[in-house]
């Protein structure tokens, strides 16, 4: 047994309280190392003649796998909502205690120094992110290029909608009221929330270089028409979610430019980072959003700023009613301060959602006093890696999900803002070598996975670009520049995925191995005590024939997809899935039917 990789921490995704009675968890051994994982625990503080009086030992369960790690979990009921535990651990060799000071060949009942322990289960120290979020689809819209729905608000240099590649600095018109215009469209689509990238006042198309917090730009429309915006989506069961940059702000900002004008003895000197009063090609020195020096960083650490931020989260969600705030560069600013406006925001508005943008590891953001979410860049790199650039096989692909999976407790899993596309990315059927069909199977696993997913303004139509300024190319509107195979199958998806609340968060995630070890054909379960959907995905340009990897007698079996049944009349069926294509199949028992 290779003691050096096994791991456990009594925190974050190793130990995290699942509701106010239980806990999850966690424990990481080499793969394939280890055959028993049993958990032993007790009240810290029961003992009975010098002896530890521990509760009735936990098997606990090989729960997921990647390349080189199995991950074994437990849910457990601590006496007195505190334990101290010890993991006992073996293989046909050999077998060993598993504590906080190390490793043991026995158990010592009369000395808890070698236990993990977790010291109390607090009711306000669950991770609770809000519930609407597990069964909202989002749509990001990207403003200037969505719709244009009042001309006499269009910046002087805009150019005709759509007739020409975007610029970094090309404007084309789009605004809050052409939003309001297409509503209907995002509901029949089947959307319930949007998130708009910034749209307070700004001199970019952008708008991440915020000049006014408190100001709608005044090409976008004004506070009544983002009034009137939220309260038509509101209507419609679709949340609005806003996007702040608070990690830098424009080179035409006032505070900054005070701060030009008067150096240290302006009000605002502290509120950045000066480096000195020295002139820098013509400016002072200072830290900026990358080396960009027209966005100047705040310093989030003066007292100052941290109010005038925390008044600017409070003043759209009390006077607007928004339903969420994405941060923009979130992992630049300091922890302190995200805590101060985690509590502030949720004071206003408990169940309002807060996602980071963090393209990484994001757990230390993520322990239910900070963000609730952030955006699933790691999703997205596995999804891209399997089905657009084939560079990596099916349990490749299993692995890479897995890994992610054991970042984060399983309430963050549930609520991750789930992408395969943004303004910062290549658009998807672009990313996909330009076939459809490859971007419907992504869209296939998102909308059958745990998490939040987001669909990426035009990628249901197939819209096609690079790298921004590509990717931020302006929506079509005709119909028949549509791709309606991807459009009318999303739109299916996302049906799917609200019929059956089991595709989305209330439900198991199991992957099934193929019978045959040769196949690339993905499969998992999703399932509830109700039912089993079981996805077949094959990414090949070969046909597959699959077996079902169940016992099928007595099964009912319906292609949620076609609506076609038939009942199974033996132990085994073999199924024949085309190139590139997939079924979702929901099996019950006929015996339950009748």
């Amino acid at each position: 047994m290779q003691k050096e990789t096994i791991f456990h921490q009594p925190y974050d995704q190793y130990a995290f309280a699942i509701n106010d009675q239980t806990y999850c968890l966690r424990l990481r051994t080499k793969k394939g190392d280890c055959t028993e994982v049993i958990l032993y625990y007790g009240d810290p503080f029961h003992f009975k003649e010098s002896r530890w009086n521990i509760e009735e030992p936990l098997p606990m369960y090989k729960a997921f796998s990647t390349e080189l790690f199995d991950f074994w979990e437990v849910s457990v009921i601590p006496p007195n909502k505190r334990m101290k535990y010890q993991f006992f651990i073996k293989n046909d060799h050999f077998s060993l205690f598993y504590g906080e000071a190390g490793f043991s060949d026995q158990f010592n009942e009369h000395d808890l120094s070698n236990s993990f322990t977790l010291p109390y289960l607090h009711k306000n120290e669950l991770i609770s992110p809000p519930n609407w979020v597990k069964k909202t689809v989002w749509y990001q819209i990207f403003p200037d290029r969505f719709a244009s729905g009042n001309q006499l608000n269009n910046p002087t240099n805009t150019l005709a909608w759509g007739e020409s590649q975007p610029t970094y600095t090309s404007f084309y018109g789009g605004d809050i009221e052409g939003i309001i215009q297409k509503i209907d469209y995002l509901k029949d689509l089947g959307i319930s929330g949007i998130y708009l990238t910034p749209i307070f006042e700004a001199s970019s198309n952008h708008k991440y270089d915020t000049i006014d917090y408190f100001k709608i730009d005044p090409s976008f429309g004004d506070e009544t028409t983002l009034k009137r915006l939220i309260q038509k989506c509101h209507d419609h069961n679709i949340r609005v979610m806003l996007d702040a940059v608070f990690n830098h702000t424009s080179y035409s900002f006032p505070p900054f430019q005070d701060v030009l004008v008067n150096g240290k003895n302006s009000k605002y000197y502290h509120w950045f980072h000066f480096h000195s009063d020295e002139l820098n090609n013509g400016d002072p020195s200072y830290e900026t959003f990358s080396f960009v020096k027209e966005m100047p960083k705040l310093n989030t650490e003066n007292k100052d700023v941290q109010n005038f931020l925390m008044e600017i989260g409070s003043y759209w969600i009390k006077e607007f009613n928004i339903d969420g705030w994405r941060l923009d560069v979130a992992n630049e600013i300091d922890h302190y301060f995200w805590k101060l406006f985690h509590r502030k925001m949720k004071d206003i508005k408990p169940d309002i959602f807060i996602v980071g943008e963090i393209w990484h590891h994001a757990m230390p953001w993520l322990r239910g006093d900070e963000f609730d979410s952030v955006m699933n860049y790691p999703l997205l790199k596995s999804l891209l890696s399997y089905f657009s650039y084939e560079t990596i096989s099916t349990v490749q692909f299993k692995h890479s999900i897995n890994e992610m999976i054991s970042l984060y407790p399983i309430q963050v899993i549930k609520v991750l803002f789930n992408i395969i596309g943004t303004h910062d990315t290549p658009r998807i059927l672009t990313q996909s070598n330009h076939q459809d069909k490859k971007v419907i199977l992504l869209y296939v696993f998102l909308l059958s996975f745990f998490g939040s997913p987001c669909i990426y303004y035009g990628d249901e139509v197939g819209l096609t670009g690079g790298n921004d300024p590509e990717c931020r190319n302006c929506m079509v509107w005709d119909s028949s520049g549509h791709n309606q195979l991807i459009y009318n199958s999303l739109k299916k998806l996302i049906s799917l995925r609200g019929l059956y609340p089991v595709l989305e968060n209330e439900g198991e995630f199991k992957w099934i191995d193929p019978i045959d070890e040769q196949s690339q054909t993905l499969i998992y379960e999703r399932s509830s005590d109700e039912m089993s959907i079981f996805v077949f995905i094959n990414p090949s340009y070969e046909k597959a024939s699959v077996t079902l990897p169940i016992k099928m007698r007595n099964k009912r079996i319906t292609n949620l997809w076609n609506h076609s049944q038939f009942a199974a009349e033996s132990d085994s069926i073999l199924i024949d899935i085309p190139p590139i294509d997939f079924f979702i199949l929901k099996i019950e028992c006929t015996d339950s039917l009748k």
